[in-house]
């Protein structure tokens, strides 16, 4: 899409900031209907509504830059955001099935061959340019078609996400975990490095982007698993440099200037960008039921620091002294390294994928002979005097210990999700455990020794 910016950003400079918009607002519809309503997801209706939408918004486009419409030009650039949007998701949740080295290795191709593509990009016409874009997301779906319909099938079969996390909180992430606010915050650097001293909407890239892509490749040819933190760390480095080397050596005009602040800049962003596809996928991987979520709303985030980083990038482009300029990047520099200092001081990337707790196939009341129900209860008995659950507690307790899960407890003793989920939470507590098996894993143990 870059390509069609020098075109259209005299006229509709807003464009690029509304498409923005909009693509955050497709990505959290989508997060909110996967976590509440999966079945509802119909890949064989919205693949064809997508791809069609995606087409058709490059069709207005190119009818805006012939009539100079500012309204064509507005409504085809979010018409192209909003096709674009579930065919990425779909790529996203096809990486949850492949092993670790061959994600790895599979986001490097991909960032790699995006930019070789930029070598004849740069020599065909801007006519032949436009069919190719369009063209590649096709080739894009047809790639993760097969891998992305096995995880919507998945997805579709067990609970929702929405009610299996209060029986199984540790496998899945709320939308407020650091992950996503780690997302958000690279991504405004990321954001600022795309549109700081763009020339006419372009942004200044450079080949150094590159070295993420060598990094990652490393690591996954490496025999022994690797913290992916290590990208992380990277990607922060890069990212303060690249800031740093604004602050000194702002005002000067050589190329040396331009090749060390968007160098290291780009590279971190890139470095961050490959990072978070592969903890994407990795935290899908391990949850399958909310990997189509987990991808949404990931994207989501990142979209919309790219569009507070671009806008900040924009802002110091405009300020007619250099020194206002030093001090915007100072307060960006300041506020990066304090998020990076404060909110996610003990955050891991690599924690994170791990304490993801694997779900198998969704828990469901499995049949039980008399003599295993009543050694049970007795299990449950003995388990709510020495942990002191209150009466409703230990019913609740029962149910789980056989199997049963959220919405089966809600409608069975009419409470609401939120009451159901408080009592879950508070019997977690007190037995320390973090799951439903955990938790039958206790009410077993206190049968065999009882």
């Amino acid at each position: 899409m870059s390509i069609c910016i020098p075109h259209f950003i005299t006229l509709a400079p807003e464009a690029r900031d509304i498409a923005s918009c909009v693509s955050v607002a497709t990505l959290v519809i989508l997060a909110i209907v996967a976590l509440n309503k999966p079945a509802s997801i119909n890949e064989g209706f919205l693949t064809p509504v997508a791809l069609t939408t995606y087409s058709f918004g490059f069709i207005l486009i190119l009818i805006g830059l012939w009539q100079e419409s500012l309204v064509a030009l507005i409504a085809g650039v979010c018409f192209r955001s909003i096709g674009s949007r579930w065919i990425v998701v779909l790529a996203g949740i096809s990486l949850c099935l492949l092993e670790r080295r061959a994600c790895m290795l599979c986001i490097a191709s991909a960032f790699g061959l995006s930019y070789l593509l930029r070598i004849p990009f740069s020599f065909i016409s801007y006519d032949v340019a436009i069919i190719l874009l369009v063209s590649l997301i096709f080739v894009m779906y047809a790639a993760c078609r097969p891998l992305a319909l096995q995880v919507l099938s998945h997805m579709q079969t067990t609970t929702s996400a929405r009610e299996a996390s209060i029986t199984e909180p540790a496998s899945y992430l709320p939308f407020a975990h650091a992950l996503f606010i780690a997302i958000f915050v690279f991504r405004i650097a990321y954001g600022f490095a795309l549109s700081f001293e763009s020339v006419d909407g372009t942004p200044q890239t450079t080949m150094l982007g590159i070295i993420p892509l060598g990094l990652l490749v490393v690591l996954a040819l490496r025999k022994h698993q690797q913290r992916a933190d290590i990208l992380y760390e990277v990607a922060a480095l890069l990212i303060v440099a690249g800031f740093l080397s604004i602050i000194v050596l702002y005002g000067r005009v050589d190329a040396f200037y331009s090749s060390i602040v968007n160098g290291c800049l780009f590279a971190g962003s890139e470095c961050f960008e490959v990072l978070m596809w592969f903890a994407l996928a990795s935290i899908g991987a391990r949850n399958m039921t909310n990997a189509l979520a987990v991808l949404a709303w990931g994207r989501a985030a990142s979209s919309f620091g790219l569009l507070c980083g671009a806008t900040l990038g924009h802002w110091s482009n405009a300020l007619p002294e250099s020194l206002g300029t030093v001090a915007l990047v100072s307060g960006v520099l300041f506020v990066f390294v304090a998020a990076n200092l404060t909110v996610l001081k003990e955050f891991s990337f690599q924690g994170t994928i791990d304490g993801v707790q694997p779900v198998a196939d969704a828990l469901e009341a499995p049949p039980v002979d008399m003599v295993s129900s009543r050694a049970l209860t007795a299990g449950c008995d003995e388990v709510a005097e020495v942990f002191r659950l209150t009466p409703r507690e230990r019913e609740i307790l029962g149910m789980l210990a056989h199997g049963r899960n959220a919405p089966y407890i809600q409608d069975k003793l009419v409470l609401s999700r939120n009451t159901v989920k408080t009592h879950i939470q508070n019997i977690y507590a007190k037995l320390g455990v973090h799951s439903q098996q955990e938790l039958i894993d206790v009410v077993e143990g206190f049968d065999k020794s009882h």
